[in-house]
């Protein structure tokens, strides 16, 4: 089996396995309980919640535990909408947008909300002077992903974040699910951050929404005393205390792994130039980890079954996407509905190896020949 598909999920890390099986022998209590082990269950939430932040170096911050990255961009939208729809009902977001994050915008649309979409460059950047002129008096929110999940595309949060921050009614909120944990940035430009912890080697069915703690947001699910009063509900501890072994290993020897993976992604990039009909869409300087590009003798779903039926796995568009016939980004960014048709997303990790990579592109190659 060659697994190339580390942006849809990943394996869940030893580490976090271990550490998780751990955890289940000394702690079960309900963490909102007032007992002594409802305390020691608190202690280790607690304990879980700061390691997140000093490993994003945001301890400023406050985070809302939810169920992936999903809900957390459900609640960031929804709630920031909502709470301050009396000063403004205008978003501005991206064409390059998680199918979650272009959802919940079509939903607060039909709810009378106005979404803009900012145009980008041929590089796939946000263009900076296309966002000033688009906000208002009654731009609430711009919610603009730190990494495409399809392209790799990695936008310059610092520079929107300049021009965000001199109106003041306007919160700024990415979708860092394809950042955490293969990159190192500064994600205190943003006012919030979602994203997931079977995305970083933990587990499925956790995620968080990280922001300021002067953010106010309309909850999407009520309920008793939490963690936090945007989300009501039993916490997870577990899952909890297992999202910050997760984001605690994978930063471990980050620099050794970020280098293997950007060798992989080079060595990947020039075979794939060998071939007749592969056409690259990931620009040189997108996240090393993803690699997306279209072979135009073919559609998508058939090069992906063709690879699958080899035990070769890559997806066609983002996993949350992968119903639809062509790739509405990279659409937006080639303009050609041929390549847009035939997009192969590769995802790599430290996990991978250069035997993988030589595999992938002989099958390729052998199938390319046949069509």
């Amino acid at each position: 089996m060659i697994y190339l598909d580390y942006s849809a999920t990943t394996p869940v890390s030893r580490k976090v396995l271990e550490e998780d099986a751990l955890f289940h022998q000394r702690s079960f209590a309900n963490c909102n309980s007032i007992h002594a082990l409802g305390k020691a269950a608190l202690e280790e939430v607690d304990k879980a919640t700061n390691t997140i932040l000093d490993k994003l170096n945001l301890k400023d911050y406050s985070i809302t535990y939810t169920s992936g990255a999903t809900e957390s961009n459900n609640l960031a939208l929804k709630g920031i909408a909502y709470i301050n729809k009396e000063q403004g009902k205008h978003i501005i977001t991206t064409a390059f947008e998680h199918g979650s994050i272009v959802s919940c915008l079509n939903y607060l649309a039909n709810q009378g909300f106005e979404i803009d979409i900012v145009d980008i460059d041929d590089q796939g950047q946000v263009d900076l002077r296309h966002l000033q002129s688009l906000i208002t008096d009654q731009t609430i929110l711009v919610s603009i992903g730190a990494v495409n999940s399809e392209l790799g595309i990695i936008q310059d949060l610092k520079k929107i974040k300049d021009i965000t921050s001199q109106y003041p009614n306007i919160t700024f909120h990415s979708d860092m699910t394809q950042a955490v944990g293969k990159i190192k940035t500064d994600f205190s430009v943003v006012d919030l951050l979602s994203f997931s912890g079977h995305k970083i080697y933990g587990f499925k069915g956790i995620g968080a929404l990280i922001h300021r703690k002067n953010i106010d947001l309309r909850p999407l699910i009520h309920g008793g005393k939490s963690l936090s009063k945007y989300r009501g509900g039993t916490p997870p501890t577990s899952l909890i205390y297992s999202l910050a072994i997760a984001l605690e290993d994978i930063y471990k020897n980050f620099e050794e792994k970020e280098e293997k993976v950007k060798k992989l992604n080079l060595y990947l990039r020039n075979q794939l130039k060998t071939i007749k009909n592969v056409f690259i869409n990931s620009p040189m300087n997108a996240l090393a980890n993803i690699l997306n590009f279209s072979l135009i003798s073919s559609t998508s779903h058939q090069v992906q079954k063709y690879l699958s039926d080899k035990e070769i796995y890559v997806s066609t568009t983002s996993a949350c996407s992968s119903n639809q016939g062509f790739s509405r980004v990279v659409k937006v960014l080639t303009k050609d509905d041929l390549r847009s048709q035939s997009s192969i997303r590769v995802s790599i990790s430290h996990l991978s190896e250069k035997t993988e990579i030589d595999a992938l592109i002989n099958a390729l190659e052998a199938y390319d020949e046949s069509c």
